[in-house]
């Protein structure tokens, strides 16, 4: 459906890349039809249980041009999507990503504090950038901001030098990823008025969807689910770690200008962040 989607509204032209995360194959007939995609790169990995972050790395090691789309894969490109204007936009700018926005955006800014009891944090505003400071000159439907939602057009070249996803990472990729752009002073932008993705989890009528509706295994779904959460809780606690902070602070709007949370106190993001090659 995805790959449709921009074949549709992008032309045939575009190299699409698909990682899947494997390592076992698919049908014949799926893979038949994946085939007779143009220009496009399936790699199905070898190993069990790749991971997000892993996936999103060797993705973009494969990517030849300037620019990259990265999507998941329940977002569809549509007649709203002006993916042009954020090419220009890169072409004009010293930007590193444009995010898009889709049915819901949590685009904000996050920044390193000090909690009430004096303990590294990290802060996450979603819909901080929204003042007229953030807006940018080329494109009044920009802002800038530190945080996107998982659908954005990167410079390939940022993305690598600031070490793209971290590959420890299977799950809890994407706030890192933005944290490790942010460290490396990469610039990040969001054009909600004319990058617009729609985003689809409703996987009814497609060939070879995932049975999201089956009750008919109580025992397995039981035993995903816990190993989803105790995984979560894992990558949650590497990242905490690696960051050198003990908590993250959630807001879903700014304050006014020149407020604080009660008992946070800005701090300084190169004494806090630790050292890049160790993750």
């Amino acid at each position: 459906r995805l790959v449709n989607s921009i074949r549709d509204h992008l032309g045939a032209n575009v190299p699409v890349v698909v990682i899947d995360d494997g390592p076992d194959l698919h049908p014949p007939e799926v893979m038949q039809r994946l085939s007779e995609f143009p220009n496009m790169r399936y790699v199905i990995a070898e190993e069990a249980d790749l991971g997000i972050a892993e996936g999103r790395m060797r993705g973009v090691l494969m990517v030849q041009t300037r620019y990259f789309l990265s999507f998941d894969d329940d977002f569809i490109v549509t007649n709203t999507s002006d993916i042009k204007s954020a090419v220009e936009l890169m072409d004009r700018t010293d930007l590193s990503v444009v995010g898009a926005k889709g049915a819901t955006s949590f685009a904000g800014n996050v920044d390193f504090v000090l909690d009430s009891d004096m303990k590294p944090a990290l802060r996450q505003v979603y819909g901080s950038c929204i003042g007229a400071e953030h807006l940018l000159p080329f494109k009044k439907e920009c802002r800038r901001c530190d945080l996107t939602i998982n659908c954005f057009l990167a410079r390939t070249s940022d993305v690598i030098q600031a070490g793209g996803w971290s590959r420890e990472l299977k799950v809890s990729e994407h706030l890192d990823f933005f944290l490790r752009l942010k460290a490396a002073k990469k610039k990040v932008a969001i054009c909600a008025n004319f990058l617009k993705i729609s985003h689809e989890h409703n996987y009814e009528g497609l060939e070879f969807a995932p049975d999201t509706k089956n009750k008919t295994k109580p025992i397995a779904q039981t035993w995903y689910w816990r190993l989803r959460w105790s995984r979560t809780k894992l990558m949650t606690s590497k990242f905490l770690n690696h960051w050198n902070i003990h908590k993250i602070i959630k807001r879903t709007k700014a304050k006014g200008a020149g407020q604080e949370d009660e008992g946070v106190f800005k701090a300084d993001l190169n004494e806090i962040q630790s050292d890049q090659n160790e993750f």
